[in-house]
């Protein structure tokens, strides 16, 4: 278990948006409290996606201006607050998310932010190249960019994933202490119309000027490809670009008594509770 190149493997399946940010974050804890405990717990690649589609909002995010609450009632779709930042983004069914939970002195990812970023991005274009798609990464310099709306996929930040220019992947990391938490979305479809429904366009921009303007920065694998492509094809996929590009073996695993209970917890205290979702949060001192 302490095989440095071990990592656990946990395929959640679709599930609701509020269980996959409580789980995620439960996941974290215990990985933080083994790691202090000097235990040298495994990190961990979690894939799964959403049922039913969800709206989530970057930590920081002010909800009241951002979400459209009658839209998503109308869509049938979720919203949420992640424990990560980076702005809103609808997930779809089909849509694959993973998630990183590990200590920043494991081998594979080492570095500060923008470095793990840097390589867990580079096991992500292993994954897109295994599907034939010649993707890169944005420029060190996109830290910098300033999107003109609230979604996610308006603009690439340093080393995120794109494909002739346009974001294709999109993440977000949070830190505590040592330990971090990457959240990232592969997206294989998308409906504009359906994102700006449970999303409300900037006062500078009236819809169908949002749509055009996100919808020109960003892409998706089903456009590249020209087809649609079932969700474990691209799990499969992106499992074997991920223990390829790391470096690691992945060892598939489920989510242990303790971390489920803890994720039933931060369901009830957190994710499910309203006015927690409501209130914009600012970073934690054990965040960074």
């Amino acid at each position: 278990m302490c095989n440095k190149n071990n990592w656990r493997l946990i395929r959640s399946g679709h599930n609701s948006g509020a269980w996959n940010m409580a789980l995620d974050e439960a996941l974290l804890e215990s990985y933080l409290a083994q790691h202090l405990n000097n235990e040298k717990p495994l990190p961990i690649i979690r894939f799964y996606s959403w049922q039913p589609a969800c709206l989530t909002l970057g930590y920081a995010q002010r909800a009241e201006r951002e979400v459209d609450f009658d839209g998503c009632k109308n869509l049938s779709v979720d919203w949420v607050r992640r424990p990560t930042g980076g702005r809103a983004i609808l997930h779809e069914s089909s849509e694959l998310t993973y998630s990183v939970i590990a200590a920043g002195d494991e081998p594979e990812i080492l570095g500060g932010i923008l470095e793990s970023y840097r390589r867990i991005s580079a096991a992500l274009l292993v994954g897109l190249k295994n599907l034939g798609i010649e993707a890169s990464l944005a420029g060190k310099e996109n830290a910098k960019v300033v999107a003109n709306t609230a979604a996610c996929f308006d603009a690439p930040s340093a080393y995120e994933v794109t494909y002739q220019g346009r974001k294709v992947i999109g993440s977000a990391q949070a830190r505590r202490g040592n330990v971090m938490l990457q959240q990232g979305t592969i997206l294989v479809s998308v409906d504009m119309e359906r994102l700006f429904t449970a999303l409300k366009p900037p006062p500078r921009l009236n819809r169908a000027e949002a749509i055009e303007q996100v919808g020109a920065r960003l892409c998706s694998i089903s456009q590249i490809l020209g087809y649609e492509i079932a969700f474990e094809e691209i799990e499969r996929t992106f499992i074997s670009g991920f223990a390829e590009g790391l470096g690691v073996n992945l060892l598939e695993d489920t989510v242990t008594p303790s971390e489920n209970e803890l994720a039933a917890r931060l369901l009830t205290e957190k994710y499910n509770n309203l006015t927690w979702n409501m209130t914009r949060q600012r970073p934690a001192p054990i965040f960074h």
